[in-house]
Formats: C-alpha cells, structure tokens, sequence
C-alpha cells in the first residue's frame, strides 16, 4: 500500500537482538586494470530502550575477514588487531538513532594504549607509528569517535541519519564526507532522499536516496593524488565525477530498525582512474552464521 505522508522515522522498540552481516567491496581501475579489496564480517546488535527517547545499542563485532591480494597478512593481521579496539562498543542514541555518547569510553581508551602497546613490539615504521599516534589522540576524543561510528564504513548504516519526519513534497539532504575514493582525499556528498520512491506495507518500508559532489572543494587532493600516482589526466576534461550514487534501506515498518541497507557507489577521473563501492548490511539468523 501507499505510504501516509508525513512519515516518523523513529526506533519503536522496547528490546530487539539481531545479527547483521557486513560486507564492503571495493574495485579500483587504472588503466583498465581491476584491483579488488573487499571487507566481510558479521556482528550483533542488542537494542534496548532506557527510557522514553533513549535508546542503547551494544554492538559486537567478529568473523572479520580482509580479502585483499596487494595486503600481505602481516598487514592484514595488523589492521585486524586496530580494528579489535572497537570490540563489544556500547552506543546510546536518541528515538532517531542519533548518537549521544559512546558509553565506557574509558575502556575503547584503555584498549588503544593496549593495542598500541601489542602492536609497537612488532610492527615498526613510518606508518605504523603514524596510526599509533592517531589513535591515542583519537580516543580522547568522544565527538571523534561518535562521528566515526556514524560513517557507512561503520555501524552509520544501522543507526543512520536518514531516520526523521518525511513529507511528501519536501526533499531532505544530508551530507556525508568519504575517505576512500583514492589515497590521501577526502569528498563530500550531498545525499538526498527520494521520498515519492518510499513503498510500505503492513510489514516493511523501503527508503531510497541518491547522492551528488556539491562542489569542486577539495578537488585539488585528487589530481595531486593521480600526479603522485602517475596516473594520466586532462586537467580541462577530467573532474572527479559520480557515475552513481545509489542507496536503499529497507526497515521493519513497526519498529523502523534496518533489515538490509545498501550502497553503489561509482566514481571516475578520467579514463584512466575509476572506484566502484558496494557497503551492504542485512540481518541473517543465528542460523547462517
């Protein structure tokens, strides 16, 4: 049936424990050549009301697996163990899955300087010792933290922005800033969502969006990225460009929890540099872990 405009996106759930499937995959093209990196694990959500408009979320993380052939598995058990940090997080978040605060801050803290600590002893560098840096200082800071949890490479794509009120006739946007569209840049995307292609029944709803670049800010970081690459370009001709930009959730239409969100992403400069992103989350069964 059709939906009934305006629609409130909001959690409406006393107590719900799920498991998500995560996946992210990425192909990069230079010169017709296809490099492949993808990222899979699975993880458990336990949501719980706390009181009226306050929600906690604590989110376990396992089975992570990094498919990446140019990664050595020394490099792949060293992003495995940062990544472990993150472990067993506890998120309170208001009725629209807007994050308030990171609870138990103190303990991701501890595990930095732990990991750090691990790590020093056998990974040595330039680079290593860059990330060992940045994540002391990145764990002091909850508003860091809480903004990276928010991020589609992480949990943003069950706690995401798009939960609000929707009319009918008015469109609404948000921006989301990405890291990985080529080394060292980063872009802003305005994404916005199509509210004629929302469909419910007494079951499901389905949320679509698109995205754009806004400007040619920063602009700038990628040619110097294809320069430093040596990557071919036609500064008149070649601009960081969207090919695609698509995204749809589908939510439980009563308790507006995510039951499958994904993303295409396609971008190019030039002929001779190409991205393409697929991130894809859905809840599985204990059964099919």
């Amino acid at each position: 049936m059709e939906p009934v405009f305006p629609i409130n996106v909001k959690l409406n759930l006393s107590e719900g424990k799920k498991f998500y499937r995560y996946s992210c995959n990425e192909y990069t093209t230079i010169y017709g050549k296809v490099h492949r990196s993808e990222l899979n694990k699975n993880f458990h959500v336990t949501l719980k009301r706390l009181e009226a408009d306050r929600f906690e979320y604590h989110i376990e993380v396992f089975d992570r697996v990094h498919r990446d052939k140019e990664l050595s598995l020394s490099e792949k058990d060293f992003l495995a163990r940062v990544a472990d940090i993150n472990d067993d997080v506890v998120l309170i978040t208001d009725e629209y899955g807007r994050l308030k605060h990171v609870q138990g801050l103190s303990i991701l803290q501890d595990r930095a300087e732990k990991a750090v600590e691990r790590l020093s002893r056998s990974y040595i560098g330039k680079k290593a010792e860059d990330i060992y840096q940045f994540l002391k200082t990145f764990y002091q800071n909850e508003k860091l933290v809480s903004q990276d949890f928010l991020k589609n490479i992480h949990f943003g794509m069950i706690l995401h922005k798009f939960y609000g009120w929707y009319d009918k006739e008015n469109l609404v946007t948000h921006k989301v800033r990405y890291s990985n569209f080529m080394d060292s840049t980063i872009i802003d995307i305005n994404e916005t969502v199509q509210t004629e292609a929302m469909r419910c029944d007494d079951e499901l709803l389905l949320l679509q969006y698109t995205g754009n670049i806004p400007s040619e800010k920063n602009w700038e970081m990628f040619y110097g990225a294809m320069k430093r690459k040596e990557i071919t370009y036609h500064s008149e001709t070649d601009v960081p460009k969207l090919e695609k930009y698509k995204g749809q959730m589908l939510l439980d239409s009563t308790t507006k929890e995510v039951l499958e969100h994904k993303l295409t992403i396609e971008f190019s400069l030039g002929e001779n540099y190409q991205k393409k992103i697929i991130y894809h989350i859905k809840e599985i069964s204990h059964e099919e872990l």
